[in-house]
């Protein structure tokens, strides 16, 4: 099988393995007969033997001959690289012996991985001696599993000795290599989530490791860490599925953290950078769920890879941290490492902290680049476990602490000493110039030699901005040795961008400057220094000078101190009493509070058991249905078992009248007649059987014609020979006598066409006398006829000329008339603008003085209603004041009305004390709205506008001064009027006034028209401030639904959308939620018939409604 189609061949292997079942009654039998098959070469049927062994289910008991069987499968599995066949096979094998022999399973994977490595190490060396080249330069190939193309087989076809190489990557080398990552990648998906095997996976994790080094197998090292990462989450996530699975032990736990650490090494050898990042991203999340720490080798080790994925990144601090980590972890091993080796790494640790470049001691935190800096470095410590506050001198500052300086060379602590000191010296890059050079002698701290060297020019140029104003740029290239004049500037740029110099370069005066502004900060800024010191000196003398005075005012102090607090003691001691009654009063109150809690408690309980009952009772009845479901299936069965029987008999007697049938039973084959135990089979397998005789004896019957038709091939065959000399002398005959008719019907014709001539040429000559008489004859002829033709065409014209005066005409005559039309049309329209003008502005007033008229009615009923109002404002507030004078909490008594009042008196005031106080009052079946909202101005609060909660249905059309009887002319103006309002309240933002307006107008086309302006899942969204109240949302529920047969899309949307967001504990709507939820449920249940049918385009909208409606009424209940 060619590699590209491994896959498919295998699968197709599989497949036929499992349809050509073979029973053995024991193993030995299967590895008997598998070894003879392998013996003549026959190795697919010794593979499928085998196989047969390992996936029978009468060999599921484990024995030490299935050990055998399996290697013997792998070997042959190795030896043709069926990678798919191989897994199946583990499977199979880890099905055995999981539960009886895990050791067994080690053992075998074992012998898999060594099989497969030692056949990749043969095609390695076949090739290396075919095309005498490294194996180095036989693995230029990217992909293992990269499938080959036609035009790349075709080309490798064509190509010439140049392409031999590819040859045999293609047919030696990528085959071996492509089955050895396969091994790996089974063997790894076998073994994962066994805890019993958990040392053979972090061996096999090594391997492949040690794999993707050694061959250099980029994309196959992603890949296999993207397999472990999976293997890791799937291990550790939750899963509904499997609740009784454990979760990961710490011992796994450290498996996993041992292996990431390997991964991660493999990665830097690798130079897989990226890849090397994201396994620092994993060992993070191992760290997390591991409760115990790890082992301080490991860290150890870990710390010291970090440091070099950050060094190549060029984070020196992290680099340092990780260094430094390195070190402290170092001091924690059971065998602590050398003198020499402690010094050596604190040497390194120390020189990786002081080649972090210095930063700028004034930041700007509003600048967008130093917080996005900023986020991303504590984003990236808090993840590898670092100080949040990392930089330069918090790490020397740890140093000092932890003792890294002491344990330092001497060379590295003077260094420290030399650049770190407050003023360093002009000679600075002389005196370290000799520890530098014996730093880059070290191996190990060679590579903070060149961060050291412009340390050290950054501290002598900042030395030499504190004390010269201006200095030449060759004095200064000769102070500093350390550095060319290039890297110099480059320093300087460097340095100046992050504000750690404020020096210019000046090429035409060949000098560094300072700004003015710069020098005249920095001599005020040592002014203020010399005289804070001069100060300091100057307290110190003046306590010494003044000490006995110093004590004798102290000793004042102290006596006054304890006159006031003994004059103050017995206040103190009244104010302690008073505590200790407050106090008493607090327990009292706490042990009301505990048993108001206990009453709460025991009322929960016998919830809690009411509910425990009724989920008795649902499973009692779930028992009894499934019972009943039990039932019906039994009786299913038993009526599909006379189906298939009967269906037997018929299949029995075709198959008896088939001539396949005999044939195979002639054969010592087995095609199953007996009526019995076909109907044992399934009805599938019965069918498919069936159809298989039939292509059988289709194929027969095909297999005969052909036959036939061979048999008549070779008769045809034979005669044709016979009569093929017969037909060749016959071909000659005729061919003679053809050509013999040819010659006598050419010279026939020859004779005939001269004949012909000679009588042409006869005629001519007797037709040439009459040819002047016919040229006369034409002329006499065409002169007439032109003549004629001239008169013609000039009557012609004439007629065209007198048709086109009359066209002008009549073109005149229509334009004159369609002129007067429109002008008579003219007329008539300002006539009728006139008289509608004039009738419009009568209607207008009109409508105006009964508008007035209405307002002023309004007037006297709203200053009706707002006397109402106050008056139940002050009763709810005296009910308030009578309970706080009783002191008896609300929480004992069986009416909630007070939690209410208390709610309403925190929010809205009197007025919606009111509110709260009819709210918790049983309210009749009419408006709520007249009971909960006074008729306040546009601005009014959350509890002024409830609509219409609880009472009767709103009026299809019309509302406020727009019924009655006042006329179309008057309810247009009203319904216009109040759109404008509501178009200005949507576009101020007011929208909960604008729904109180809606919902107390009581129109249903206001309410529609409002719901078409307003996005109801951007209203109700938590982003919106602030939210719709609960009485306006439970009011426009209600008259949403009250008439479902219009706007239908646009009211279930408003309904899907308000109905979750409504509380039902809230107790300015909770009396009151029950009814609304009622009618909206029967509205919903009229229109079932309509929008039941499932291709309504409101049926998901319908169900939806329905589910929430039942969700609230449940939760009321």
């Amino acid at each position: 099988v060619p590699h590209g189609r491994a896959a498919a061949a295998d699968a197709g292997e599989v497949r036929r393995v499992s349809g050509s079942m073979q029973h053995f009654q024991k193993p030995e039998n299967a590895l008997r007969r598998a070894d003879e098959l392998y013996a003549v070469g026959q190795k697919d049927p010794a593979l499928v033997a085998l196989h047969d062994v390992l996936s029978s289910k009468r060999h599921r008991t484990w024995q030490p001959m299935m050990e055998e069987v399996m290697k013997r499968f792998l070997t042959i599995c190795v030896e043709m690289r069926r990678g798919k066949a191989a897994k199946d096979g583990l499977v199979q094998y880890r099905i055995i012996c999981q539960q009886v022999n895990v050791a067994s399973m080690e053992v075998v994977l074992r012998h898999f991985m060594g099989l497969a490595e030692e056949g990749a190490q043969a095609a390695l060396d076949l090739a290396e001696k075919t095309i005498s080249d490294k194996v180095e330069s036989l693995l230029d190939f990217e992909d293992l599993e990269a499938e080959e193309t036609p035009e790349s087989l075709m080309m490798a076809t064509i190509g010439g000795s140049a392409d031999s190489k590819k040859r045999t990557d293609r047919q030696v080398v990528t085959p071996a290599l492509k089955f050895l990552w396969e091994a790996y990648r089974s063997v790894l998906d076998v073994l994962r989530n066994n805890v019993k095997l958990e040392d053979l996976y972090r061996d096999t994790t090594s391997r492949a490791f040690g794999f993707c080094h050694q061959y250099k197998r980029s994309v196959e090292f992603r890949r296999l860490c993207e397999i472990l990462r999976n293997h890791i989450t799937a291990q550790t996530k939750y899963d509904p599925k499997w609740k009784d699975r454990e979760p990961p032990t710490p011992e796994s736990l450290q498996m996993h953290l041992e292996t990431r650490f390997a991964q991660l090494s493999t990665a830097i050898e690798m130079e897989l950078w990226q890849e090397a990042y994201r396994t620092v991203e994993d060992v993070h999340s191992l760290l997390q769920l591991m409760k115990k720490p790890p082992k301080p080798v490991s860290v150890a080790a870990y710390h010291e890879n970090l440091a070099k994925v950050f060094w190549v990144a060029d984070n020196k601090l992290f680099h340092a941290y990780a260094v430094a980590r390195t070190f402290n972890t170092s001091l924690s091993f059971k065998t602590p490492l050398s003198a020499e080796a402690q010094e050596l790494l604190a040497s390194r640790a120390l020189l990786a902290a002081l080649s972090i470049a210095p930063a700028s001691p004034v930041l700007d935190l509003n600048l967008l680049e130093y917080d996005l800096e900023h986020e991303k470095t504590k984003r990236m410590a808090q993840m590898l476990g670092f100080p949040t506050a990392a930089s330069r001198s918090v790490l020397l500052n740890e140093a000092h602490r932890s003792g890294m300086l002491a344990k330092a060379s001497p060379m590295v602590r003077e260094l420290h000493a030399l650049v770190e000191r407050a003023n360093v010296p002009l000679d600075l890059a002389v005196a370290v110039a000799p520890i530098l050079t014996s730093i880059k002698a070290v191996p190990a701290l060679a590579q903070y030699e060149t961060a050291l060297r412009r340390l050290v020019a950054l501290r002598m140029l900042q030395q030499m901005e504190r004390l010269y104003l201006t200095i030449s740029i060759a004095k200064a290239a000769a102070a500093i040795p350390l550095l060319s004049w290039p890297e110099l500037e480059a320093l300087i740029v460097w340095a100046t961008k992050k504000e750690l110099l404020s020096l210019r370069v000046d090429y035409k005066h060949g000098r560094l400057n300072q700004p003015a502004n710069k020098v005249d900060a920095a001599a005020s800024s040592e002014v203020r220094e010399s005289l804070a010191n001069f100060a300091i000196a100057l307290d110190a003398v003046s306590e010494r000078l003044h000490a006995a005075e110093l004590a004798k005012r102290k000793a004042a102090t102290r006596a006054r101190l304890y006159a006031s607090i003994a004059a103050t003691a017995e206040e103190e001691h009244q104010a302690v009493l008073s505590r200790r009654v407050v106090i008493e009063r607090r327990k009292e109150e706490a042990e009301r509070v505990q048993q108001e809690e206990g009453k709460e408690k025991m009322r929960m309980r016998a919830l809690k058991q009411a509910e425990e009952e009724a989920e008795e009772k649902a499973r009692l009845h779930a028992d009894a249905t499934r019972r009943d479901a039990e039932r019906d299936q039994r009786e299913r069965e038993q009526e599909e078992a006379a189906q298939r029987r009967k269906l037997a008999e018929q299949m029995a007697e075709q198959r008896k009248a088939l001539k396949v049938t005999k044939k195979k039973g002639g054969e010592g084959g087995k095609v199953e007649t007996d009526v019995d135990k076909l109907a044992e089979k399934d009805r599938n397998e019965l069918m498919r059987e069936q159809r298989e005789l039939l292509m059988d004896e289709r194929v027969e019957f095909e297999r005969r014609l052909e036959a036939m038709a061979k048999r008549h091939d070779h008769l045809e065959r034979a005669r044709r020979e016979e009569e093929r000399e017969l037909l060749e002398l016959r071909w000659s005959a005729q061919q003679a006598e053809d050509k013999r008719h040819h010659e006598e019907h050419a010279a026939s014709l020859a004779q005939q066409m001269k004949e012909t001539r000679a009588h042409d040429v006869e005629e001519k000559k007797r037709f040439s006398r009459m040819v002047q008489a016919a040229e006369a004859f034409t002329a006499r002829v065409t002169a007439v006829r032109r003549a004629a033709h001239q008169e013609v065409v000039a009557a012609w014209r004439e007629q065209q000329k007198a048709r086109r005066e009359e066209i002008r005409a009549e073109r005149e005559r229509v334009a004159a008339e369609e002129k007067a039309r429109e002008e008579a049309i003219d007329r008539a329209r300002r006539e009728a603008e006139e008289e509608e003008a004039l009738r419009i502005q009568e209607e207008m007033e009109a409508m105006r003085k009964k508008t007035e008229a209405e307002e002023e009615r309004k007037r006297v009923q709203e200053r009706q209603r707002q006397r109402e109002k106050e008056l139940e404002e002050k009763a709810a507030l005296e009910r308030l004041a009578q309970r706080e004078q009783i002191g008896k909490s609300w929480a004992a008594d069986d009416d909630d009305e007070l939690p209410a009042l208390e709610m309403a008196k925190a929010f809205g005031g009197p007025a919606a004390v009111a509110a709260a106080a009819a709210a918790a009052a049983p309210p009749p079946a009419a408006n709520l709205a007249a009971a909960a909202a006074p008729a306040a101005p546009a601005n009014r609060s959350v509890f002024d506008s409830p609509g219409n909660l609880g009472g009767a249905p709103p009026p299809a059309r019309g509302g406020g001064t727009c019924g009655g009887a006042g006329g179309d002319a008057a309810a247009v103006l009203g319904h216009f009027k109040r759109t404008m309002e509501l178009q200005e309240m949507l576009t101020k933002g007011e929208h909960e006034a604008a729904f109180a307006t809606v919902l107390q107008a009581q129109s249903l086309d206001l309410l529609t028209w409002l719901c078409t302006k307003i996005d109801p899942s951007a209203l109700l969204s938590p982003r919106h401030a602030p939210p719709p109240s609960q009485i306006v949302l439970a009011s426009l529920a209600q008259q949403l639904a009250y008439d479902l047969s219009k706007e239908t899309g646009l009211k279930l949307r408003w309904l899907q959308a308000v109905l979750p967001v409504i509380r039902p504990t809230d107790p300015l709507i909770k009396p009151n939620l029950g009814r609304v939820l009622e009618h909206v449920a029967a509205s919903l249940q009229s229109c079932t018939e309509v929008l039941g049918n499932a291709g309504h385009p409101s049926h998901a909208s319908l169900l939806a409604v329905s589910a929430v409606v039942s969700q609230l009424q449940a939760a009321i209940r």
